[in-house]
């Protein structure tokens, strides 16, 4: 009788750890799309000409 339940672990494992790795990314790509719209908001607050609400 063969059996495929080391492969099928071995497999369960390796996407396991490409989920986790693509979650990881997911939520480094969103870091990053924070700071970056946080800075460029800064920035475009600066280069506006100041108003006067008197």
């Amino acid at each position: 009788m063969f059996s495929l339940s080391p492969a099928f672990s071995f497999l369960g494992i390796l996407s396991a750890a490409l989920s986790i790795v693509l979650a990881a990314l997911a939520v480094y790509a969103l870091v990053l799309a924070i700071v970056f719209l946080r800075l460029r908001i800064a920035e475009l607050k600066r280069a506006a000409p100041p108003t006067n609400n008197l």
